[in-house]
C-alpha cells in the first residue's frame, strides 16, 4: 500500500481529539479528513433490525448536518451508520483494529472502498498487514472515543466494545447519548444502563440532531439547501421541498437556525429570526 500516510502527533493534520489521550499514538491514514465535528455512532454486532434501521438513519442525519460519522467498520450498528452517512454523501471515518489494509470483517469490503473513494478516511494505529487480533479492538475503541466530539450508542449488550467506547468518552469529557429500549431486550441492556448512569437519552433522529446542535454548535449548511426563509414564513412540512433536501436534513438545518437565532417557530410555521 503506497497511498496511505503516517501522521505523527505534532503534524498539523493530526486529529485534534487524539491529543487528549495519555499517550497519543502515531496513526496510519488512508483517505482524507476534514475539520468538521465528528460524532461516533457505535453499538453491538448482535443488533436488531430496529437498531440497524436507526443507526443508518443517524448516519444519514449526521451527513445532512455536515458532521463526520466515526465508527469501527464492524458488522451491525457500525456498518449501518457508515452506510447511512455514505448514502447522503457525508464524511465517514472508520477506525480499525487491524492494519489499514486488512479489512475486517471481509463482508464490509465494499463499505471500506466507498469510504476511501468518498469524503472519508480509514485510520489505524497498527502498521499495514497487522491482523485483527481480538485484543486490539478495545485499544481501537479509545481512538474512536477521542476523535469524536460526542458518542451515540444505538444498541449494546451488558458488555462489549460500545460500552468501552462510551466509558472512555465520558472519562475524556465527551457527551454520551444512548437509545433507550425494552428492559428485557438483550440488545438494549447496555444502553438502558448507560442512561441510568447519566448518559443522555436520544429519542429519534430529530432529537439527536437537536441535542448535538447544542453540543457541536451550528455548522455551515451543506450545498443544495436552497435559500433562506421567506419573510412571510413557511409551514414546517414545506421545508424539505423549499430547501431541496430530505425531511431529516430540513429538521437538522431548522434546529441549527433556531439555535443561532436565524429562525423561530410560530405554531406549525417557521419564520425568520432576529438575525
Amino acid at each position: 500500500m503506497t497511498d496511505h500516510k503516517l501522521v505523527l502527533p505534532e503534524h498539523p493534520s493530526y486529529p485534534e481529539g487524539l491529543g487528549d489521550l495519555e499517550k497519543p499514538p502515531a496513526i496510519f491514514v488512508l483517505g482524507e479528513t476534514s475539520t468538521a465535528p465528528a460524532v461516533a455512532v457505535v453499538g453491538t454486532r448482535k443488533c436488531t433490525r430496529y437498531g440497524l434501521t436507526l443507526a443508518e438513519a443517524f448516519g444519514r442525519a449526521l451527513a445532512g448536518a455536515g458532521w463526520t460519522t466515526v465508527s469501527g467498520l464492524a458488522r451491525g450498528i457500525d456498518a449501518a451508520a457508515h452506510r447511512g452517512t455514505l448514502s447522503e454523501g457525508g464524511e465517514a471515518v472508520a477506525v480499525l483494529g487491524s492494519g489499514i489494509d486488512v479489512i475486517y470483517p471481509s463482508e464490509n469490503a465494499d463499505l471500506y472502498r466507498r469510504i476511501v473513494a468518498g469524503r472519508g478516511a480509514i485510520m489505524s494505529e497498527y502498521p499495514p498487514g497487522t491482523p485483527p487480533d481480538r485484543w486490539r479492538f478495545p485499544a481501537r475503541n479509545r481512538l474512536i472515543a477521542a476523535i469524536a466530539s460526542a458518542v451515540v450508542v444505538v444498541e449494546a449488550g451488558e458488555t462489549g466494545g460500545a460500552l468501552i467506547t462510551a466509558r472512555l468518552a465520558a472519562e475524556m469529557g465527551r457527551p454520551v447519548f444512548a437509545v433507550p429500549g425494552d428492559v428485557d431486550r438483550p440488545a438494549s441492556m447496555g444502553c438502558n444502563r448507560l442512561i441510568r448512569d447519566g448518559a443522555h437519552p436520544v429519542l429519534g433522529v430529530d432529537d439527536l440532531i437537536a441535542e448535538l446542535s447544542l453540543v457541536l454548535g451550528a455548522p455551515a449548511p451543506r450545498r443544495g439547501f436552497g435559500v433562506d426563509l421567506p419573510l412571510t414564513g413557511l409551514a414546517i412540512d414545506q421545508l424539505p421541498e423549499f430547501w431541496g433536501c430530505t425531511p431529516t436534513q430540513a429538521m437538522a438545518r431548522l434546529a441549527r437556525m433556531e439555535i443561532t437565532g436565524e429562525a423561530r417557530r410560530s405554531g406549525d410555521v417557521v419564520v425568520p429570526g432576529s438575525r
